[in-house]
């Protein structure tokens, strides 16, 4: 597959020898997310079928240019799919185009075939046939996304706002309304020649809306989606709908010409990844060349690939020499844009300041090769992870980066921690929501027997409504008793341990965490982790070093914060924006401000700096979070 950018959006060409091509349009948001590596499977079965496919990110959504905010998106979504059909009958030369789509991006493709007219093929997996009940729909999934202890302390969002959101992602403006608007019984008569539609719900609409297509000339097959449920779900879960996909892909290759209904199945002369730094050694003319103009960011963005990995070097046009690069790991098996697009945002912002980075996907993540063939918190959590992480480290050092900072939420926390103790030249980490130290092969939840946090604890014992739910039998007190039990339990073994230590010594147990924090201390690393009030993390936290996180303070480069609505997945702007900030100002406190204001040596204070220059810098709220060497509870 071959990166291309086209009309400021990014996107993969998926190259093959027919002469029939396909243009795969994403779903919305966190289904796009979600569905990112089933999505890449979805383009490589159609390119071995000897269709060359093009799938790309809309613009203001993954790595394209813009923001969710600009004005317009509905129609520059549509207007994207054009631009994409045009991109790739140029590349390929291919006679004939097909669109595919996945839920709303299923109506986007609808919308934008009846534009462009000359659609061969129209294949739409759950499409969303009536706007309105989409955006009642990612109301109640922000609804009752607030009502789990994640989502405790998120800004409700009343119905009223100009402003729709789930999961990360969000719809402005007077694109709420646009999209209320569509029908596609009203809005679409005859897309393509032919439409296959799968359908998971909404059965009744999907049936109309084939009798609507029939009733204008369209051959339409309709076909069920039972494979959905497992595939529109977190990406670390989400698994590819093979049945769907294979008859997809038998579906669109039947199509083409009338002379060429079934074309043969044409073997694909791949592609050879390139080196972005072994290409630009000895021709800086085409290193220099952009391959995504960032104008309101002063930067520019090239897709790279360097062994096994890919990554997106987000290079700004006046670079400042007395700052580190930033590496940006996967958050679980999501890809490199990471969960409502903060590492594009934050790179962006960095590159405003002059500072580079490179978000890259990790080994069998996101869009690098080979894809894993399964993917679970064993992979994400695996030794290999942070191995992977320092070829990014080393990628930037070989494009002139001395130093290097990593930055990571949850289980990229865990990768940067760990890749930052390794590593000689990642001086330090900005680590949000870590849940684990060291893996054990057993997640925090089961630890603590699914536990809540403390803090969300102290708030259900006040709440009258959660001992209605014990006395119906709804909610189970024994098990927050062994939940604690088990918690305290661990906590007090650990410190019983410490003590022995520290006396005689003996090790009763394992010291890998006191290990870590020894070796980023010693190397003089500035590791921050940043916590939500209400996050689990704190309680690993607790566990391994203490209520007052006494034990922490021996390791005086580490240090903890709260930030203000902090949610752990960082789905909402609050959130979002209390990250960037906070991870922002560290960086020119710790290490821009250091070396260039007060002339001190690059190596890591051990103290924070009090300067509100980042925050100066940045057009987001400055968090008012606790820092010290403990965690506030």
């Amino acid at each position: 597959m071959t990166p291309v950018v086209f009309d400021d959006c990014f996107g993969w060409l998926h190259p093959a020898q027919g002469r029939h091509g396909v243009v795969l349009c994403n779903p919305f948001g966190y289904d796009a997310l979600c569905t990112h590596r089933g999505w890449r499977a979805l383009a490589q079965r159609l390119s071995a079928a000897g269709m060359p496919v093009l799938r790309f990110d809309y613009p203001g959504a993954g790595d394209s240019a813009g923001v969710e905010e600009d004005v317009g998106r509905i129609d520059a979504w549509i207007a994207s799919i054009a631009s994409a059909v045009r991109c790739l009958r140029e590349r390929t030369g291919v006679e004939c185009v097909s669109l595919c789509g996945l839920r709303l991006g299923a109506t986007l493709a609808a919308l934008a075939a009846q534009r462009i007219g000359d659609i061969d093929g129209l294949a739409m997996l759950s499409p969303v046939v009536l706007g309105k009940s989409y955006i009642r729909e990612l109301r109640a999934h922000r609804q009752s996304w607030l009502s789990t202890p994640a989502g405790i302390n998120a800004v409700p969002i009343p119905d009223s706002a100009a402003y729709v959101e789930a999961f990360g992602f969000g719809l402005h403006g007077d694109d709420i309304a646009q999209l209320a608007a569509v029908d596609l019984r009203n809005d679409t008569r005859a897309p393509a020649r032919r439409v296959l539609i799968f359908e998971s719900s909404d059965r009744a609409r999907l049936a109309a809306l084939a009798q609507h297509y029939i009733g204008h000339g369209v051959e339409v097959e309709r076909q069920p989606f039972e494979e959905a449920d497992r595939f529109l779900v977190e990406a670390l879960y989400s698994i590819e709908p093979v049945h769907a996909f294979a008859a997809v892909t038998m579906w669109l290759a039947a199509g083409g010409s009338a002379e060429r209904r079934v074309p043969p199945v044409v073997p694909v002369v791949p592609v050879p990844p390139t080196d972005r730094a072994a290409a630009c050694e000895g021709n800086a003319s085409r290193c220099e060349e952009p391959m995504l103009r960032l104008a309101r960011e002063g930067a520019n963005e090239y897709p790279v690939v360097f062994g096994n990995y890919f990554g997106i070097h987000c290079k700004p046009d006046v670079p400042r020499a007395d700052a580190p690069a930033v590496l940006f790991v996967n958050t679980g098996a999501s890809h490199h844009i990471g969960d409502g697009r903060i590492f594009v945002l934050f790179a962006r912002l960095l590159a405003a300041q002059g500072i580079a980075s490179l978000r890259m996907d990790l080994g069998g993540l996101g869009d690098s090769s080979p894809t894993a063939p399964h993917v679970d918190l064993d992979t994400i959590y695996a030794d290999q992870s942070p191995i992977d992480a320092m070829a990014g480290a080393d990628w930037l050092i070989a494009q002139g980066h001395a130093r290097i900072v990593a930055f990571g939420v949850c289980g990229g926390a865990f990768v940067s921690l760990h890749a930052c103790a390794q590593h000689p030249q990642i001086v330090g980490c900005y680590g949000v929501n870590l849940q684990k130290f060291i893996w054990d092969g057993i997640e925090l939840t089961e630890a603590t027997a699914g536990l809540a946090p403390s803090a969300v604890l102290r708030r259900s014992a006040l709440s009258l409504e959660k001992w209605k739910r014990v006395l119906r039998g709804e909610s189970s007190l024994m098990r927050v008793i062994r939940g604690l039990s088990t918690r305290l339990a661990r906590s007090a073994g650990l410190r019983a341990a410490e003590w022995v230590r520290s006396c005689t010594g003996i090790s009763l147990s394992n010291d890998d965490v006191h290990d870590l924090m020894r070796k980023l201390d010693d190397k003089g690393a500035n590791v921050r982790l940043a916590y939500g009030e209400f996050d689990l993390g704190i309680e690993e936290l607790k566990i391994q070093f203490g209520s007052g996180l006494r034990a922490l303070r021996r390791y005086p480069g580490v240090r903890t914060m709260t930030l203000p609505r902090l949610d752990h997945a960082l789905f909402t702007r609050e959130a979002r924006e209390a990250a960037i900030t906070g991870a922002n100002q560290w960086l020119f406190d710790s290490f821009v401000e250091v070396s260039a204001v007060r002339g001190r040596s690059s190596s890591m204070p051990r103290e924070d700096a009090k300067g509100d220059r980042a925050a100066a810098a940045v057009s987001v709220p400055t968090p008012h979070g606790t820092c010290s060497d403990g965690v506030s509870s």
